[in-house]
């Protein structure tokens, strides 16, 4: 939400998410759709396309060739760009919006702070908490669980994450 925020109103507005299957792409994508974004395209591997149809965005493959299949997808052009993979593509998403100041990103820092793009930080906040728990409440946003481990086998958890490519977040219980 913070990431999405620091974008502006996203009401009619064409929204990039890269990385939209995983858990906060996820997120994004659904609270987008709740907040009244006009399109929601999401990057995913083809496998995850269907699912990020189920949210309620258009789904196309990331990497190579990713401004050329947009505008078919968007003729009209993509408004905002949130960034939530960290998968290298961040200069790549400022030159299809067209402005740094256009780009959010939740996952590389570093290529945020020198291109210019907002970035958000993962930090506790009850009032983005509380209004998620309002979407959920409507049934408009639902946290996934990729998959929950105990405390004893924090390793096979941190095994899964470095992996990659999760529908979700991984959840250690304590």
């Amino acid at each position: 939400m913070r990431g999405l925020n620091a974008l502006g109103s996203l009401a009619g507005r064409t929204l990039l998410v890269e990385g939209a299957a995983g858990g906060v792409g996820s997120a994004a994508v659904e609270i987008a759709v709740a907040q009244g974004a006009g399109t929601v395209i999401g990057t995913a591997s083809e496998r995850n396309h269907e699912f990020l149809t189920s949210l309620g965005a258009v789904p196309t493959i990331y990497g190579p060739g990713l401004a050329q299949r947009l505008t078919t997808l968007a003729p009209h052009g993509v408004d905002i760009v949130l960034d939530t993979a960290a998968s290298g593509s961040l200069d790549d998403l400022v030159a299809i919006a067209g402005d740094p100041k256009r780009v959010a990103t939740v996952a590389d820092h570093a290529g945020g702070h020198r291109l210019g793009t907002h970035v958000a930080d993962a930090v506790n906040d009850s009032t983005l908490l509380s209004a998620a728990a309002e979407l959920g409440g409507q049934g408009r946003y639902t946290p996934r669980i990729e998959q929950a481990y105990p405390l004893e086998r924090i390793a096979d958890a941190h095994a899964h994450a470095e992996r990659g490519r999760t529908r979700g977040k991984i959840v250690i219980c304590v």
